[in-house]
């Protein structure tokens, strides 16, 4: 008898447990944003938030620091008028139901201020360009290199450049020593300009298509000159290229893009998924790491965009948006550490919305990187939108709609940021194939 009282205890303190257990959360409200549509930024100074607020309890009070939602007519439905400041806006909404818990949930809402202005007519190119590079030099003129008439024909020795106050691009002096289109050109810390990688067609059939030769640019004499690469040759196209500089000096990073995977015994186009390190003395590229370096993912056509804002050369965080070539195709993004104290971190990341490639981004200002355009894994899938990446929040916005409405479907096209803090869009090819001879010009704003 004993025995069966104790049993009998035993199962009331279980069953009481267990109701502690699954009432602690009943009654708590869940909270669902109905309008407007918060992954689009706005331009606009408030809005008229409505969330859907749900419980099995009335939800008797919703609020917004001091402003309270007002009930609508529509079921579990609340709405009020919410001031937001430029930037990213994290409202905290709270819900009381009647004789239980508050719960609360962060709406993240961006507000930025745009300007568009597009500079094609005025015919500031007298060519169509795609594939190309476009690079701000230090004194402020832009130069374009290289790119191709058709997404996958030959590319150009050609070399233009937009001198400040001018309004058209005029050549430069001399030719690239080899032909590009898909590669970088980066500015170093002496003013020059370093062109890697890319190929002589923008599909191309073989490794023997990829250009391995080296050069730089010089804007004082707009010269070109080919540097010698001591270790393996750089083969591939469509990668992604930093350079970085570390107690005075240069140190050029290489991630990913279609190229040779395999070097010996023979060569192996494919698309690479690692990321390799040279260092630039006395006009000589050093390799640092192997031909084929760690393992990243395999990713061509991506972007690699600072998110430390101030001088690009000593920037420690980056982010890596595009799409991966693995089994399937799909949406990738990474984050990028060079200062993490295990080494070099590299950690998984939210991707984009709209899974693109071939896009162009820029950093506007520390923690915040725009994406403009690119196209999907169908090559007719090409895009006028763009996203932005709010670090913070770890989320992307949506461009506006009336901003991206302006703007040209393009992918291959390059996006600088200008003296002023405009971006430049430039070129690229449309959903036919055809190479553009587009010049837009964007202002953003999150202050």
């Amino acid at each position: 008898m004993r025995r069966c009282l104790l049993l009998t205890l035993l199962s009331v303190v279980l069953l009481l447990a267990g109701c502690d257990r699954g009432f602690s959360d009943v009654g708590k409200a869940e909270i669902e944003v109905v309008s407007p549509d918060v992954r689009e930024a706005t331009a606009e100074s408030e809005i008229t938030l409505e969330v859907n607020v749900t419980s099995v309890r009335e939800v008797t009070k919703v609020s917004i620091g001091q402003i309270e939602l007002v009930k609508t007519g529509a079921l579990d439905t609340w709405r009020a008028v919410v001031p937001i400041v430029p930037g990213l806006n994290r409202l905290v909404v709270e819900s009381i139901v009647d004789d239980g818990p508050i719960s609360s949930d962060t709406v993240d809402v961006l507000r930025m201020n745009w300007s568009f202005e597009s500079k094609t007519a005025q015919r500031p190119i007298r060519f169509t360009t795609g594939g190309h590079s476009a690079t701000l030099l230090d004194d402020g003129a832009l130069l374009l290199i290289g790119g191709a008439t058709q997404p996958g024909s030959g590319g150009t020795f050609d070399g233009w450049i937009l001198e400040p106050g001018a309004v058209q691009f005029s050549p430069v002096r001399s030719q690239t020593i080899a032909p590009r289109v898909g590669h970088t050109a980066s500015l170093l810390p002496d003013g020059r300009v370093l062109l890697v990688g890319g190929g002589t067609f923008g599909d191309v059939g073989s490794v023997q298509d990829l250009v391995d030769i080296v050069e730089v640019y010089d804007p004082v004499d707009q010269s070109f000159t080919q540097i010698p690469v001591v270790g393996e040759p750089i083969r591939r196209m469509y990668h992604s290229t930093i350079v970085r500089n570390l107690e005075g000096q240069t140190f050029l990073v290489l991630l990913g893009g279609r190229g040779d995977t395999q070097y010996v015994p023979q060569s192996v186009l494919d698309i690479r998924e690692d990321m390799r390190t040279f260092q630039l003395a006395q006009d000589t590229l050093y390799a640092l790491s192997p031909a084929v370096g760690p393992f990243i993912e395999p990713l061509a056509g991506h972007t690699m965009t600072p998110l430390d804002g101030g001088n690009p050369f000593f920037a420690n965080r980056f982010l890596i948006e595009g799409i991966k070539f693995d089994s399937e195709l799909s949406g990738t993004a990474l984050t990028m550490d060079f200062a993490s104290p295990v080494g070099i971190d590299v950690q998984e990341s939210i991707a984009m919305m709209t899974p693109r490639l071939r896009h162009a981004s820029v950093l506007v200002d520390d923690g915040i990187v725009v994406h403009f355009g690119g196209r999907g894994e169908n090559i007719s899938d090409v895009y006028n939108d763009g996203e932005i990446w709010i670090d913070q929040a770890r989320k992307h916005f949506r461009l506006p709609t009336d901003l991206t409405d302006r703007m040209t479907a393009a992918f291959g096209h390059s996006a600088t940021i200008m003296a002023d803090r405009s971006i430049a869009l430039i070129g690229g090819f449309d959903e036919e194939g055809t190479s553009l001879s587009t010049v837009e010009f964007v202002s953003l704003s999150f202050y």
